[in-house]
């Protein structure tokens, strides 16, 4: 029997941070976070993995609601009508949504009290709802590795995405400027110093690019699968064990093409005060020519230091 384990974490206040509210520090990983998040941290670090479990792990803005909905699809490919009418939220675990309150929480409370009368709603409705869930589970997270249980990838099979940071980071400002005015000045220091909530973008490629061995652990690049949609579909079938046909894997990258996702307000998650689509543009090089001159090359040097310490060849930092 698994015993209860304290997360080996210290947190400092960092003040108010834009439409999320007071923050805190975690560290050692110098993870920035909603300071709800405390309440939440050692059920997160606890939570039990079943074998056919598949988690998604990623930095923000990386390419992660298409990718949801890519394994939805491909684990659910005989009722994709499902996504069309059934919220995101409602179909994939999104844990952080129990700390990241700017999610709208689609009837998970009464969800829960239906499933469970005595659940209490401080132990968090998303992962009591994942929890209970008798079937197979999709589960979405933002947090780094070491802020998982460390027993996840012996558990289940991990999928995470990774996207350019440039390019990351401009989908960033446009993603903030939904919630009303966003300073680009602001969001690339606080992108560049790694206190913009979900912390540090090299963190996180760290904390996922030193397990890349491990066998449970399936890394996709975004630039990748724009490039190629079926060919990382088909790695992926066979990481997941799907077994698709090609014409199943053709159905699925038809069903989440970047216009069909658009079109379905259902295929992305939703917000409190969001305004217009959650999706921009979809594209590699987005960030090309929107930044000044001057933070262009802040950010251009930023990436160059700090790519040859996740390791030499790592790709997506031109």
């Amino acid at each position: 029997m698994t015993t209860h384990r304290e997360i080996p974490v210290t947190y400092e206040d960092q003040g108010n941070y834009l439409h999320y509210g007071k923050l805190v520090l975690v560290k050692p990983g110098n993870t920035t976070l909603p300071i709800s998040y405390k309440s939440f941290a050692n059920i997160i670090y606890n939570f039990k993995y079943r074998r056919d479990d598949i988690c998604l792990f990623t930095f923000p803005k990386s390419g992660t609601v298409w990718t949801a909905g890519i394994i939805w699809a491909m684990t659910h490919i005989g009722e994709l009508e499902r996504a069309m009418t059934e919220s995101l939220n409602s179909r994939v675990f999104y844990v952080d949504n129990d700390f990241v309150h700017s999610f709208k929480e689609h009837g998970h409370r009464e969800k829960l009290k239906n499933l469970c009368p005595d659940a209490k709603e401080e132990d968090g409705l998303v992962l009591q709802l994942a929890a209970l869930e008798k079937g197979r589970r999709l589960i979405w997270s933002h947090l780094p590795f070491d802020l998982q249980n460390p027993d996840v990838l012996d558990e289940c099979k991990v999928v995470s995405v990774m996207r350019h940071p440039k390019d990351n980071l401009f989908s960033r400002y446009v993603f903030n400027n939904k919630f009303g005015s966003a300073d680009l000045q602001f969001i690339v220091e606080t992108f560049l110093t790694g206190r913009a909530v979900h912390g540090s973008y090299w963190h996180h490629v760290n904390e996922t690019w030193k397990r890349r061995d491990h066998p449970n652990l399936h890394i996709m690049f975004y630039e990748d699968m724009k490039a190629d949609i079926m060919s990382e579909l088909k790695k992926l079938n066979v990481f997941l064990g799907t077994n698709l046909t090609e014409d199943q894997l053709k159905r699925v990258a038809e069903h989440t093409t970047f216009n069909n996702m658009k079109e379905h307000p259902t295929m992305a998650p939703s917000f409190v005060s969001f305004k217009g689509s959650f999706f921009h543009t979809g594209q590699v090089g987005s960030s090309k020519g929107q930044f000044p001159p001057e933070l262009d090359a802040q950010v251009d040097a930023w990436i160059k230091e700090n790519a040859v310490k996740v390791d030499p060849a790592f790709r997506y930092v031109s």
